[in-house]
This record gives C-alpha cells, structure tokens and sequence, in this order.
C-alpha cells in the first residue's frame, strides 16, 4: 500500500513558526513547508546554497525562491552561526550538524505544540500541492524537482485545473489594461500589472522580486531560475521607485504602502483586483495576466514544434507546454477552430501539411487511378500519413469494395462492363 500523507492545518503551522522564529526547529519546518527541502536535503544544506542575494536556495537539483518567513530565519541563523559550521542546521547543544533522525525529532517536537500529525514528508507534499494550486505544472516541477510525469500521477486531484484556461476578455481588454497600468504609473500596483502582463511573472515572483535582482544598467531582472529583459518602461519606472526608496537596506521592491514594510500576497492580490475592477476588467486576477501572455506563446510554441516535428498528440502537448489534459484539449480546439492544425485519429498536424480527412478516399483513388497500383508506403506519403493511420484508412476502403489488395500493392477494382442489349 502507499504512503498516504496529511495536509498541515496553515494557521496552526503559522502559530508554530512564530513560536520558533530562528531555532533549528523553526529552519527546519520552514524549509520543508515554504521551500519544500526533504529531510535529507535539510541536514545537508550549507550556507553557500542561501543566496540572499538572489533570494533563492540553489539545490543540486533545483533553484528554490525563498519565502519571507524563510528568509527571514535564514539570515537570522547566518548571523549567529554562519562562522561555526558551514551546514545551516546545527544542533543549539553540540554546535554541529544533525543526522537526520534528529532533524525528524526536532520537528516532531516542534509540531506536536499544535497538535500536528504530519512528518517532515508531508510538509514537503504540501509544498507542492500549493505550488499546483497557485502555478502551472512547470512551474511546480521546477521548484519541486519532481518530474511533470510524476506530478501528475501523483497529485492531479490537487491541480486547479481552471488557471491553465484564461477567462474569457472583452475584445477592448488590451486597451483597458494599457489604460490601467498608464493610470498607476510607479505604484505598487502599476509594476504589478506589467510584470505580470508584459514580463509572464508569476505573482509569487513578483512578490518577492528585490532590489538585488534588478539590474538597471544592464535593464534585467535576475531570477532564480531566469534572466527577463524589463524593457524600457520598466527600468524606468523601477529606477524612479529606486531613487526615491526610504530605506535603502529594504530589500524588497513591491513595499505597502504608508507602513514601508514588504507587502504579503493577499494584500497585493486585493489592491490588483481593486484596480481591475475599477478600469472595468472585473474578471481578471494578477494571476491570469501571466496566463493571458503567456496563452498566446503557447500557441506558438506548439505550432513551431509541429512544424519541426510533422504532428503532435495531445500528450506530448501536454508534456511540451506543462499543462493539463483540458488545458491541452483547449489550446488544440482553438488551434483548429482557427484552421491552424487539422486532427486526424489521435494526431494534429499543421493545416495544409496533409490532406484532410473527407478528402483521403478521393485522393486515394485518384493516385490509382494514375499510376495503377501503389503499395502502402506511396499512399502514406501522398496523404502525409503515419503508416498504422494510412493502413486504417486503406482497411476501412478495402472493406466498402472500393480498392483492392493483391499481395502488397492496392489497386481500383475493375470497372463492371455495360450490359450488351440486342
């Protein structure tokens, strides 16, 4: 039988870490809820895989953006023991690094607190759950190090299968948003909306995004796991917000407003929608501004890859674009609606590439009528088929009386001869 694991309750997990701020007990549970490291990969973590200045753990493996709350201990512990072991979790008693059994008690100590029957193992499941939850199957296999394959056999049920399809936009919608990122300007809500409209950020990264990361002169934002090109606009209105910070130590790019601290996800989520509302995009979440951009490289994606390839299934759609089975089904829908693949069997292939469906048989027949005979091989390549579909479509002609196998070759059947009449 396999491993079943439990979901943490957040708010009693939120309790826990606040009553362990910056022991090993508090690293290790934030590192294996917020940064979804296993047992192993916790003991065995060092300093130099924190970069704080990238706001990131880099894993052998996987690059992994530090939460907040994970930042925030991560650098507490480097002060206090950075300079007497290079593993970032060491044990309070004998200042050196724990096995990990006894990363497994400490958490076990740290848990039951709130009461909290989970493992260290369900901590980290719960790390991807919420990764499939808020980002796209990609995404979560990036920073999970799983394999898009094993994220689907194992956690499908948990994906929210509505973020892959964008909601539906009035025809003005580009005009609308351009509108509202021209109003907001500099604002948290102005850099918000073209990071993730204009650079397909996710909201989490946009969220964490540091001064660290931006690098003006070279109009670039250094990610974990990327390097985007702001553009003009951007880098201009991120070197305004540069030259007028009120505190040059804060790290962090997207600071609420009035208080000057880092502002949380829900807050950021509310003043978006707020704004959204207001220009008249009701429908639209910072979440869907990523998708909506990114939809349309995703149409070119599949169509530069069928061009490449010949013809696609649905599951290598899937595979190519990180994406679920309806969202693949989608994306191939529209792309025929449009008339820019056509489906034969389980297949798509660009349009004009081979010849359609109610059209094979005549296109059959008329080769034969040509040439005579022809053998499998010649009639898959004249319809640009696979050959187990051309021999499916050559058994379903054979069947209706309407060619005619002798060996290997197919040929018209013979033409009856009037009757003769006195």
């Amino acid at each position: 039988m396999g491993y079943t694991f439990k979901r943490p309750d957040p708010a009693a997990m939120e309790r826990i870490l606040t009553q362990f701020p910056y022991s090993p007990e508090g690293a290790i549970l934030r590192l294996a809820w917020l940064e979804g490291l296993s047992r192993e990969e916790i003991a065995a973590l060092t300093w130099d895989q924190v970069q704080f200045e990238g706001n990131a753990l880099t894993l052998p493996d996987r690059t992994v953006p530090l939460a907040p709350s994970a930042e925030d201990c991560l650098r507490e512990r480097y002060r206090l023991y950075a300079q007497r072991d290079p593993h970032v979790i060491i044990s309070d008693r004998y200042q050196r690094p724990m096995p990990p059994e006894s990363v497994s008690r400490l958490a076990r100590t740290a848990l039951d607190t709130e009461g909290q029957k989970v493992s260290l193992k369900d901590l980290r499941q719960d790390f991807v759950i919420r990764q499939l939850q808020t980002h796209d199957w990609t995404y979560a296999a990036r920073v999970s190090g799983m394999a898009v394959s094993t994220l689907r056999g194992s956690f499908s049920q948990y994906f929210q299968d509505h973020r892959d399809a964008a909601p539906e936009l009035p025809p003005d919608s580009e005009y609308l948003l351009w509108r509202i990122v021209q109003q907001e300007g500099s604002s948290v809500v102005g850099l918000a909306l073209w990071m993730g409209w204009k650079l397909q950020m996710q909201p989490g990264e946009i969220l964490n995004l540091t001064w660290s990361q931006v690098d003006l002169d070279r109009g670039l934002l250094r990610l974990p796991d990327r390097e985007i090109p702001m553009g003009s606009r951007l880098s201009r209105l991120l070197g305004d917000v540069c030259d007028h910070r009120k505190d040059p130590a804060q790290d962090r790019v997207l600071l609420t407003p009035g208080t000057g601290k880092p502002m949380d996800l829900a807050r950021l989520s509310t003043v978006i929608r707020t704004a959204l509302i207001r220009g008249g995009l009701e429908q639209l979440s910072l979440g869907d501004l990523s998708r909506l951009s990114r939809r349309g490289s995703q149409r070119q994606t599949v169509l530069a890859r069928l061009s490449a390839v010949g013809s696609m299934t649905r599951e290598e759609v899937m595979d190519l674009l990180g994406v679920s089975k309806s969202a693949a089904l989608k994306l191939l829908n529209q792309l025929r609606q449009d008339g820019a693949v056509v489906r034969i069997g389980g297949c798509y292939y660009p349009a004009g590439a081979v010849v359609l469906p109610e059209d094979q048989s005549a296109a059959v027949t008329a080769y034969l009528a040509a040439h005579g005979t022809a053998v499998r091989k010649e009639l898959a390549e004249l319809l640009n088929l696979p050959p187990a579909q051309c021999t499916a479509l050559l058994r379903r002609m054979a069947d209706r009386g309407e060619l005619l196998l002798t060996g290997k070759r197919y040929a018209l059947p013979p033409k009856e001869k009037p009757l003769e009449t006195n």
